[in-house]
């Protein structure tokens, strides 16, 4: 089985992970939770290239991973590219907004893009479609990681934030923003809400094959505090 590596500054990532597990469930799987930086949507691109390579680096001395998933929107705009010049010979995968599926059912102007900020200004693909609307959502990251034992507590600042949105669309712009899909779904009854967990995954797919071999997991966070508990517990309860 190959070595699969996720990497992101939180549960986002493990929004991914299940997915995959779920999609193609062969290989072993070691997911990097880098909550020491968390979130990753306020740092400067350059930070996020360098830190990133850095922790890959670190990470290769103990997990010779063959495979890559940047389990993060943010993280997959700021340095895929430097990622596949370091690691020439790793496959790299990343995650970038389920915007073509949503342009499959709905019209430029009847989407609306949630993120951050980096995600924003710099997704390669939201660039492409100017009449798809955005709105940043800088805190929600660090708000749902915080509430993962209770994200019931997050309930009125998404009422706050969302209540009254113009769109039939709208597209999860972070991977941390799957956590709170069903309770969107709630806030804005009617709307249509996409994530890039399936996508992710089956590009996955596409290169460990088919077979179902059985797999493995371990997660492990680069800050030793409670977030691994909440991580964990996150993962086998969903």
């Amino acid at each position: 089985m190959k070595n699969v590596l996720l990497i992101d500054s939180g549960s986002g990532g493990i929004n991914i992970l299940k997915e995959c597990l779920r999609v193609c469930p062969n290989g072993n799987f070691l997911m990097f939770c880098d909550n020491k930086n968390l979130p990753y949507g306020s740092k400067s691109n350059d930070f996020l290239i360098d830190e990133t390579l850095r922790n890959l680096k670190e990470i290769r001395k103990s997990f010779e991973f063959d495979v890559v998933v940047i389990a993060c929107n943010t993280l997959t705009s700021a340095c895929i590219d430097s990622c596949r010049e370091s690691f020439a010979d790793v496959e790299f995968v990343g995650t970038v907004p389920a915007i073509k599926v949503a342009l499959g059912k709905y019209r430029e102007d009847e989407i609306v893009v949630l993120g951050t900020e980096v995600t924003i200004k710099y997704n390669k693909l939201i660039s492409k479609f100017p009449n798809i609307r955005c709105k940043m959502m800088p805190d929600l990251a660090t708000l749902i990681d915080e509430h993962l034992d209770d994200l019931s507590m997050i309930e009125g600042y998404l009422r706050a934030e969302l209540g009254g949105l113009d769109a039939k669309a709208l597209v999860l712009g972070c991977t941390h923003y799957v956590a709170v899909k069903d309770m969107i779904e709630e806030i804005l009854p009617g709307v249509s809400v996409f994530d890039s967990a399936n996508g992710v995954a089956r590009r996955l797919k596409s290169i460990l094959g088919e077979e179902c071999g059985g797999y493995s997991v371990k997660i492990v966070t680069s800050r030793n505090d409670d977030m691994w508990a909440k991580l964990w517990h996150y993962f086998v309860s969903g």
